[in-house]
């Protein structure tokens, strides 16, 4: 037999007392109403509570007459006792409870609900005069009934939906209370980590047992459950008529059992959780079925009651407001959550991209719960930097959905989360993690291109913590402050914004956007952290930043002088001395930003230099062939060149830029003639 749980103990001991109180005047005044309507009601209705007295419709009165009688009385005592005896009672039955007594302790269970989970003490109400009660009475019953035909008025067919196939969820009680005790149970859990177990308390045995065809009316599912420890398991057979129940009649019956069965396959495998679910699930094939019929036919069923509203503008109206919304709040909750947790269980990569892909329909429905939506985002943002190249592009893609639809507070949070995420991941570099950053960037470069206004005002931050960084190495002048620039996550931060700048510079319209104005900025700080320590030992790095700065040159049509650094390389002590010879493999230069000791001085070490050199020499200067200034510039570039094939012993080397200087002396003439051509000159205005 299971204890009680803490939430109803805590229930007996603050809230029982006034919950009596309320339900003995709401009795009250059904009595009042009944009497004071004899033709609405009939003679037999004026008993009021009293079943025996309105079956025989006689001495209704008398029987009214000795019911006040009772109230007034003060023979309160021997009412508590009964209350407290069918409250334990009903803990202590092994039998289920008939549909009289889930009727009769529904007025407690609505009294639970409206309390909210406070922990302060119901006050006891103050002693008013019959008159008074009568009048509070009436008008308290009188607003109740007016609320139920607002609703009815302002959308009689939602209502008659609700009359016809549920009608239960007007009293918002029954399997709904469940759903909504989730997040109180969760927090009674959290403010009291106590050694007391936590097992099925009243109301969760009232609202999760067994789904029953009620006498006098067609069941809306039928299906014989089997029982495991006084629980109903699930079966393909039920799953499949929850199933069938939504495709074909949408019903907010069998959206609520599916929600609970799914709840308890959720946290089928949590080791911390002792509570105990609506349902149990003892079969792989069920809980896959489960899990699938739950994300995939769900949302629709919700979006079948609150359909997609559009403004004037077109744009879609938030979703969390309106009366079908606030009836179906709790079961949205419920998904949502259960949803979450399940897909921070999974390990299965397939089995999360599945959630994640179905879980993106529901994400318009996360706007009335930012605490879920922060907790998704940053869920997907650890799988975005962890998982399969399948799952980080749907997680990914997700995100995005989640800032087109949820508005400007989460692009914001999705902006920072991406960047940080990618600075946290980019630590390291090695083959296999390469690819993964390379796809991480083009993320991030696409993400930053939904609000070019807000992208500018954290591509400004973060590139001022660039700047300050490098400042900081250049005065100081430490290892550690070397350190703070010369490592992967600076040197992948630089790419990054070479990136988001170089691909949003630019709108459409070749007009410049908010983050044309970082490119000088970038520009500045790539360029320092290459001068930094000028060495041969940084070449690597050296190459890495000019290569980013010549994706910008060749997106943005911005000119920046590289040539003078890739001079530095040839000129530079370490092509002039012979190399060492040796069995070295050759460097990775995308995988290091500075060489090792075994390379260094050696042969293996100048070719490569040397080929990266020319490879981005000849890029470089691709960029300015059809430039009117193109033999201008390649007057320096020419110069150089011959002059280390005329000195270098680098008989490889020496053939290849002897080929660059044909190309480039060969570029020069056709554009000199070309603009001999012209009949205007740079005096004139433009």
């Amino acid at each position: 037999m299971a204890k009680a749980k803490k939430a109803t103990i805590k229930f007996q001991k603050n809230h029982l007392k006034g919950a009596i109180e309320q339900r003995r005047k709401k009795q009250k005044a059904t009595q009042i109403y009944k009497k004071r309507n004899p033709k609405k009601f009939g003679r037999g209705a004026n008993a009021g509570g009293s079943g025996d007295a309105g079956e025989d419709g006689e001495g209704a009165e008398e029987g009214d007459a000795e019911e006040e009688e009772k109230q007034d009385s003060g023979d309160e005592k021997s009412k508590d006792m009964g209350v407290d005896e069918f409250f334990n009672n009903d803990l202590d039955s092994d039998e289920e409870p008939e549909e009289s007594d889930n009727e009769d302790f529904a007025g407690i269970d609505t009294i639970v609900e409206e309390d909210d989970g406070s922990d302060m003490d119901v006050p006891t109400p103050k002693k008013q005069t019959a008159a008074q009660k009568k009048k509070q009475d009436a008008k308290e019953e009188a607003a109740k009934k007016i609320q139920l035909d607002a609703l009815k008025e302002k959308d009689p067919e939602f209502y008659k939906y609700l009359q016809e196939n549920d009608s239960g969820l007007l009293d918002f009680d029954g399997e709904m209370e469940d759903l909504e005790s989730e997040e109180e149970e969760e927090d009674e859990d959290e403010d009291e980590e106590e050694g007391e177990e936590m097992d099925v308390d009243s109301d969760e045995e009232m609202e999760e047992e067994k789904p029953k065809k009620k006498k006098g009316k067609k069941a809306e599912i039928e299906e014989e459950e089997e029982m495991m420890d006084g629980i109903p398991l699930v079966t393909k057979d039920m799953v499949a008529a929850w199933q069938a129940a939504l495709v074909e009649k949408h019903s907010l019956r069998a959206l609520r059992r599916l929600l609970l069965a799914f709840r308890a396959g959720a946290h089928l495998h949590d080791a911390e959780d002792d509570r105990t679910y609506a349902y149990k699930i003892n079969s792989p094939i069920v809980f896959n079925k489960l899990v699938v019929t739950c994300l995939k036919h769900v949302i629709p069923t919700l979006d079948h009651h609150l359909p997609i509203q559009t403004t004037s503008g077109g744009k879609p109206k938030p979703v969390n407001s309106g009366s079908k919304y606030a009836t179906l709040q709790p079961l949205i909750k419920s998904f949502l959550q259960n949803t979450l947790f399940l897909l921070k269980e999974l390990t299965d990569q397939e089995m999360i991209y599945f959630v994640i892909r179905e879980s993106e329909k529901a994400i318009r429905y996360l706007v009335g719960f930012p605490k879920i939506a922060k907790d998704l985002l940053k869920h997907l943002l650890f799988l975005w930097s962890t998982a399969t190249d399948r799952v980080r592009i749907i997680s990914f893609l997700t995100i995005r959905t989640l800032c087109l639809q949820l508005g400007p507070t989460y692009l914001d949070l999705s902006l920072k989360g991406v960047y940080l995420t990618f600075v946290r991941y980019a630590k390291t570099t090695t083959m296999h993690t390469l690819p993964n950053l390379h796809l991480m960037q083009n993320c991030v470069a696409q993400l930053y291109g939904m609000d070019f206004d807000r992208s500018y005002q954290h591509g400004f931050v973060y590139v001022r913590q660039l700047a300050i960084h490098l400042r900081n190495a250049v005065l100081v002048k430490t290892k550690e402050s070397f350190k703070a620039v010369y490592n992967w996550q600076y040197l992948h931060c630089l790419g990054l914004w070479a990136q988001v700048i170089s691909t949003h510079a630019l709108n459409t319209a070749g007009q410049p956007t908010a983050l044309h104005a970082l490119i000088y900025p970038l520009v500045q700080v790539s360029l320092g952290a290459l001068r930094l320590i000028p060495t041969s030992t940084y070449y690597p790095l050296r190459f890495q930043i000019i290569r980013n700065l010549i994706q910008l040159i060749e997106n943005t049509g911005t000119f920046i002088p590289l040539a003078p650094f890739l001079f530095e390389v040839l000129e530079g002590g370490e092509m002039k001395r012979p190399g060492r010879k040796g069995t070295l493999k050759p460097l990775e230069w995308d995988l290091g930003f500075k060489c090792s000791k075994d390379y260094k001085g050696s042969r293996v070490y100048q070719d490569g230099a040397g080929e990266q050199v020319y490879e981005l020499m000849t890029e470089y200067y691709a960029l300015f062939s059809t430039s009117i200034s193109f033999p201008e510039l390649a007057i320096p570039a020419i110069v150089q060149l011959k002059r280390f094939i005329k000195k270098s012993s680098l008989v490889k080397l020496t053939k290849q830029f002897a080929g660059l200087v044909e190309k480039l002396e060969q570029n020069s003439r056709f554009v000199e003639g070309e603009r001999n051509k012209a009949d205007f000159s740079p005096s004139d205005a433009s």
